[in-house]
């Protein structure tokens, strides 16, 4: 499936976040996770769940229903399933038919955020998430901003390669990002570890543009400023990073935007974004207008990724495919995916 050269859209052995840990409470939250409805809520103590969205008495959307206790009550004639996913009422009868459950998912709570492991449980090892606290998420020391979760009409595959190639900021952001015209033409080197590859960017000597001037009052001259694109997976890639002062080389600070990516279905997705820094902690303003720039920002990229689903769905006959020099961190990208898919199938 485009852009990939596999059947399977998506790797299922894989950690993906299911929700802000902000959204989930005592009320059934529904969301689609790779194509399966999926509910989450908490335990009466507090613990994170994530079960099956489906009765499989009658197939009622379960997030119709509701709590009893830990238990999930299906609202339509009265199932009721345990956090453990076992069926343990039946109000028309005294005992439950034989293999009544729903499947129950494996779940870890860093940064955050709610993590789901949507593939074989006996392989879900929280070992294997992102380093989430390395780029200032679940940290006393950074200031976090969570950004509304929208869900795109696009395969997430065009938000991985969009995220990895920020030479569009260029152009589809020139109204924006301040200073994003500088962009496109900054050099790219692309530096890969066994569990990351990162797109660099090194912007040098960039004239001080409002929103810098903005985040920190007291510089007057030019910076230098990092356009990083970090992949940490599928399900997370890292955009932004530091400021210096051109003149003395001093780190200003770090400015990170933590793109998270969950694929809804084949060709849909959720798509979040917590915007974290390690400066102006005491200043609330300072993330209120990363609140404001986001939701001018968000929408181009959405607007950009949904108009080419909307020509891969069309039939159109596709020309021959071309890459530019700066797209080998994506194209890397596309191959480390594809492995990962591959391996799961073998």
């Amino acid at each position: 499936m485009y852009p990939l050269s596999v059947d399977q859209p998506y790797p299922r052995n894989q950690w993906w976040v299911a929700a802000y840990a902000s959204e989930v409470g005592r009320d059934l939250l529904a969301r689609d996770i790779l194509g399966e409805p999926v509910i989450l809520y908490r335990s009466a103590a507090g613990e994170a769940l994530a079960l099956a969205g489906i009765c499989p008495h009658r197939a009622f959307p379960l997030a119709k229903g509701c709590l009893v206790g830990d238990a999930v009550q299906c609202g339509y004639h009265g199932f009721q399933f345990g956090p453990d996913g076992a069926c343990q009422n039946v109000p028309s009868q005294s005992g439950v038919p034989q293999n009544a459950r729903l499947r129950r998912y494996p779940v870890a709570e860093r940064g955050g955020l709610i993590w789901i492991w949507t593939g074989a449980a006996e392989r879900a090892d929280p070992a294997n998430i992102p380093d989430v606290a390395s780029i200032g998420l679940g940290r006393p020391d950074w200031a976090v901003e969570e950004h509304p979760i929208k869900t795109v009409d696009g395969r997430y595959t065009l938000l991985i390669e969009n995220l990895l190639d920020l030479s569009h900021v260029t152009f589809i952001h020139d109204k924006t990002i301040p200073g994003g015209e500088k962009v496109a033409a900054i050099p790219v080197s692309v530096i890969e570890t066994q569990t990351s590859l990162t797109v660099q960017r090194r912007g040098e000597n960039l004239p001080l543009n409002p929103l810098i001037k903005m985040q920190f009052p007291e510089q007057t001259g030019p910076v230098h400023q990092h356009f990083d694109s970090e992949y940490l997976g599928p399900c997370m890639i890292r955009t932004g990073g530091a400021m210096y002062d051109a003149a003395t080389g001093a780190e200003l600070g770090i400015q990170n935007y933590i793109h998270i990516i969950t694929p809804a279905s084949p060709t849909r997705m959720h798509y979040m974004v917590m915007t974290a820094r390690n400066f102006g902690i005491d200043q609330p303003h300072l993330g209120e207008i990363q609140i404001g720039m986001g939701s001018r920002i968000q929408p181009e990229d959405i607007d950009a990724i949904e108009a080419i689903e909307r020509v891969l769905q069309s039939g159109a006959t596709m020309p021959q495919e071309i890459s530019a020099r700066v797209d080998n961190g994506a194209l890397k990208v596309r191959r480390r995916l594809e492995a990962q898919i591959r391996a799961e199938a073998a």
